[in-house]
């Protein structure tokens, strides 16, 4: 079984991939942690300042060559500034390329050996996993998704403000959307989940509903 699942920042969809990976007893992919490993590598290798936006084409080239699965540690890269830059990056052609032929290998590997696999990003259902079996996309208001992350990231910087993370979730939104190379959109045959009023738990109990009605 593979199921696809995509969204908008701060949506729910990596605590629906989770909770699916834990209930199915599937391996899951969280394909955001490799554009934010990508950004942290790259802002490492540069010793970037979080306003400089402007990429080197070579240098990413170059990180690219070796670039991998491991050490993909949400602890690590759920910084919003790995977040803010992993969407600038991701308008690049070759970074797309490169990262879908890692997404599409790991979901070759998963198939034989556990017999499916869940991947959730901005481009799974349309671009990844276009025969998945299953495929779901979240979503929820700007302020609502402002909310929750600052809820996430409060307890390790105290010194975060909502306004910002409003404006860095709007900025987001507006550069997974409209780039030429797979634009974060639902694909027709996607099911869509408003989680504005929904806890994790009902999310998930939503998805297993439609999973075990069609299945």
């Amino acid at each position: 079984m593979k199921i696809a699942i995509d969204g908008t920042a701060a949506s729910g969809k990596g605590t629906l991939s989770e909770n699916l990976s834990k209930a199915l007893k599937l391996p899951r992919l969280d394909t955001g942690l490799l554009y934010r490993k990508l950004a942290f590598l790259y802002i490492k290798s540069k010793k970037l300042t979080p306003y400089q936006n402007n990429v080197d084409n070579t240098s990413l080239k170059n990180i690219l060559k070796d670039f991998d699965l491991n050490d993909l540690d949400p602890e690590t890269l759920k910084s919003d500034l790995y977040g803010n830059f992993a969407s600038i990056i991701g308008k690049s052609n070759f970074v797309r390329k490169k990262l879908k032929i890692l997404q599409i290998d790991f979901v070759k590997n998963m198939n034989k050996k556990k017999g499916g696999c869940i991947l959730d990003g901005r481009d799974i259902g349309t671009e990844i996993l276009p025969n998945a079996d299953f495929k779901f996309y979240l979503d929820a208001p700007l302020e609502t998704r402002a909310k929750r992350r600052f809820e996430q990231l409060y307890s390790h910087n105290k010194s975060i403000e909502l306004k910002n993370i409003l404006l860095d979730l709007e900025k987001r939104d507006f550069n997974d959307k409209s780039r030429e190379n797979s634009p974060l959109i639902p694909s027709k045959d996607s099911i869509l989940l408003d989680t504005e009023f929904l806890n994790p738990n009902q999310v998930l109990k939503k998805a297993l509903k439609y999973i075990k009605k069609f299945k």
